[in-house]
């Protein structure tokens, strides 16, 4: 990857699960990210009925989940009140050039992402990886996404490793079939 590579992995991890271990563990090794950063979020606009724990506890839940995966968990959301990915990137952004970044998302936000704030501006600003997961449709041509933005899709790894954001890349993993959404319902009954 590039020099000073970053890697920024974002999500309510409500609760984190090994499927989040999953996509951390690989991505980073498949990337070659020097850096690793998991940002539990202050706000999902896409998700209005997630019970939050106090932002001590998520951050303390999540180092001690991620001791073994070498990444920092980030509370720069929580710092700056972030309502969305774009004021995250935009904010990041004034520190340092998104050209270093990766934002690693799962590839049911591929089906999602173009319902976020200014997510035709966060796809022009930083290379995004798409991970692969189980029980998605995984034919990301018939994304909104894919089709707006088909010339930024890399077709292998290593063009995506070595080309300039912007740039979009699907990262095919076996993962695992789990979801936070499911932990929590099952844990309602």
């Amino acid at each position: 990857m590039k020099n000073n590579s970053i890697g920024i992995y974002g999500g309510s991890f409500n609760p984190f699960h090994k499927g989040h271990e999953y996509v951390i563990y690989n991505s980073k090794k498949e990337l070659g990210l020097d850096k690793y950063y998991i940002i539990p979020n202050y706000e999902n606009p896409l998700k209005t009925k997630i019970s939050k724990d106090p932002i001590y506890e998520t951050l303390k839940k999540l180092r001690l989940e991620t001791l073994d995966l070498n990444v920092k968990v980030s509370p720069i959301e929580f710092s700056i009140k972030s309502q969305n990915t774009y004021q995250l990137l935009t904010r990041i952004q004034k520190k340092c050039h998104l050209k270093n970044f990766v934002l690693i998302i799962g590839l049911d936000q591929l089906w999602e992402l173009d319902k976020w704030v200014n997510f035709e501006w966060i796809v022009n600003n930083i290379s995004i990886c798409i991970v692969h997961r189980p029980g998605y449709d995984m034919d990301i041509e018939k994304s909104h996404i894919y089709n707006k933005f088909s010339k930024y899709f890399m077709n292998s790894l290593e063009k995506f490793l070595t080309s300039s954001s912007p740039n979009l890349f699907f990262l095919k993993i076996e993962g695992l079939e789990i979801s936070s959404t499911d932990i929590r319902n099952r844990l309602d009954r």
